[in-house]
């Protein structure tokens, strides 16, 4: 993918109907104060977005999002966004993609996505902009999701809607065949887990240019020419409950390298399963795990492999239409086969957050994560102590400006 490709999305925006298009507009400020090291999106390896250089008045994000139907089937969905650092491009895509929903036959319903989204995995971020409506830090599960992985390429759901025909459970079944995303895995094993709400952009990289032990990893190139392949189950019950299972396999070739890229071909797999449950009073709890492998062949001899596990749980609750408390714990980890440790961690975190909603535009949310990780690779790389505590309190203010307002 490239810029033209970007041009050709704008032109087919433009020429769709304008009545029928909408677009929204929102710009997230924050004012935070923090003890964390320095993140990775500035050449460290502190587990929060902002360390403690970044106290202050920061860009939590801005984002333009854009939904154009055509007739009554297809419709293109973008979504555009900067965060304000030092990434290639100082807006870029996190999204890009058409989706076809035909009239299905009774008690049925299919969905065809093709372009660049995310994978059906998170039951935490759910709202507008793959975005957690709970808190501003997403897990460290989901986080993983938005630095690393992208589908580019097909999916299909087809749900059997049970609830419509008089019974209490919806089922779906989701496949799907993506490339460009080869270099998938090389993140999680050099910084491990982190926790943060930063997403990886489709032409943006991972850290600044050159810094190990990032190097500024560019995520989303096709190596190999090999097709990576997922499918995923989901049980509904009424509007109360959703369970989610979902195998991932990008089928990289671990020994196949891009001088240009100066990365490998990552072959990268993961088992995920969660559970959402919705109470009438407004309470919402959410467990969830993740468990995959991640490796790499440089050169004859065993292959150099990372295993990696992620689950957190959470609980919110909705106090009548303008409030929200949330609390979640988070554990993670990151085994390695180097000599020193080279890619290992250990962590957990704890993350509280309170959401207001003056109004329709408008949102407010005070949110206090603490991090404590075990990574060798901070004395590897940088000389620093392997052990780190790390705490955020931030406040964000946002506005939401949409073309149905």
């Amino acid at each position: 993918m490239r810029w033209r490709d970007i041009a050709a999305i704008v032109l087919a925006i433009t020429g769709a109907p304008a009545q029928a298009a909408q677009w929204e507009l929102d710009v997230d400020a924050r004012l935070l104060t923090s003890d964390g090291q320095r993140s990775f999106l500035d050449g460290g390896l502190g587990a929060l977005r902002f360390g403690a250089d970044k106290e202050g008045l920061q860009l939590g994000r801005a984002r333009l999002a854009l939904d154009a139907p055509f007739g009554n089937a297809w419709a293109l969905r973008v979504d555009a966004s900067t965060w304000d650092d030092d990434d290639k491009n100082p807006v870029d895509l996190t999204e890009a993609y058409l989706e076809y929903r035909p009239a299905p036959p009774a008690g049925y319903r299919l969905r065809v996505k093709g372009g660049a989204f995310y994978l059906p995995v998170s039951l935490e971020n759910r709202a507008a902009g793959w975005e957690s409506p709970y808190t501003l830090s997403s897990s460290a599960l989901n986080t993983w999701i938005a630095e690393e992985l992208r589908t580019i390429g097909l999916e299909a759901q087809l749900d059997w809607l049970g609830t419509r025909l008089g019974r209490r459970f919806d089922f779906g079944l989701t496949v799907g065949a993506f490339g460009w995303n080869d270099p998938a895995g090389g993140v999680v094993a050099s910084h491990g887990f982190a926790l943060h709400d930063r997403q990886t952009t489709l032409f943006g990289r991972v850290g600044p240019y050159g810094a190990p032990p990032l190097y500024g990893r560019e995520l989303f190139h096709e190596i190999d020419g090999r097709a990576g392949l997922y499918g995923g189950l989901e049980a509904r019950y009424l509007d109360r409950a959703t369970l989610r299972v979902l195998h991932y396999d990008n089928r990289g070739d671990p020994a196949a390298f891009a001088p240009e890229l100066n990365d490998f071909a990552w072959e990268t797999r993961f088992d995920s399963a969660g559970l959402r449950i919705e109470g009438a009073q407004g309470w919402t709890a959410i467990l969830q795990w993740l468990d995959g492998e991640t490796y790499i062949a440089p050169g004859p001899g065993a292959p150099l492999k990372w295993g990696f596990d992620a689950r957190f749980a959470l609980l919110s609750k909705r106090i009548g239409v303008r409030h929200t408390l949330t609390l979640r714990r988070d554990d993670f980890a990151v085994s390695s086969v180097r000599s020193g440790g080279e890619g290992w961690q250990d962590g957990h975190a704890w993350t509280a957050a309170y959401g207001f909603e003056p109004g329709p535009q408008w949102r407010c949310t005070l949110e206090w994560l603490h991090s404590s990780s075990r990574l060798p690779n901070r004395a590897i790389y940088l000389g620093e102590p392997p052990f780190a505590r790390e705490s955020a309190l931030q406040l964000a203010v946002r506005y939401a400006l949409r073309s149905a307002d």
